[in-house]
């Protein structure tokens, strides 16, 4: 394997509306839906490619910026929880939206490394935390709880059926219509850090 992260063009959008239908649900994101999240100045959207495969996009990463309330309605998050900061609705915050990696590729810490460079990029633009909300199957851990613990996320909230009543298969669930629970993850960040995905 001879992995690169570069960021995401448009002639990459197939591949990774088929990652995101195989791995995450059907139709999660459109073509349409897609294309918006190449643009704008606050998205942080990149793929990583294999040059073994010639250079076929293996995984994608999708993170933006907003405002904290703004975050907490995107995650499903009802009340701001009392664990966090005492940041106002307005604060600058970095959303973790979604992933996705082919099988092969798994357990090679694609996801890791992306959740942990994404620190340095959005506190470069002023960003007060990275939040995330995490699908938990009925009965067990949330699979993303690994991934956020390594890199200093914290768990906040349970938050129950988020997405109860929409439409979506669910990969964990294995249900159109998701009865999963959720976890919801921050991470105050810290001004000390500096590695990136540039670097």
């Amino acid at each position: 394997m001879k992995l690169e992260v570069r960021d995401a063009q448009a002639p990459d959008l197939p591949e990774i509306k088929r990652l995101a239908d195989e791995y995450l649900s059907q139709d999660y994101y459109s073509l349409e839906a897609l294309e918006g999240m190449l643009r704008g100045d606050r998205n942080l959207f990149y793929v990583v490619t294999d040059a073994d495969r010639g250079n076929a996009v293996i995984s994608f990463f999708y993170a933006f910026l907003s405002t904290l309330d703004e975050a907490l309605q995107i995650l499903h998050v009802p009340d701001k929880p009392e664990p966090l900061p005492e940041y106002g609705g307005d604060a600058l915050v970095a959303v973790y939206k979604a992933s996705s990696t082919e099988n092969a590729y798994r357990k090679h810490g694609i996801c890791s490394s992306f959740v942990r460079s994404l620190q340095p990029v959005v506190q470069k633009r002023g960003a007060k935390m990275i939040l995330a909300t995490a699908l938990r199957p009925s009965g067990r851990e949330a699979p993303m709880k690994h991934i956020f613990l390594e890199n200093g996320f914290t768990a906040i909230s349970d938050i129950w059926r988020p997405w109860a009543g929409i439409r979506g298969y669910c990969p964990y669930c294995k249900r159109g219509y998701c009865i999963c629970d959720a976890v919801f993850y921050m991470k105050k960040l810290d001004e000390t850090e500096s590695e990136d995905f540039s670097e």
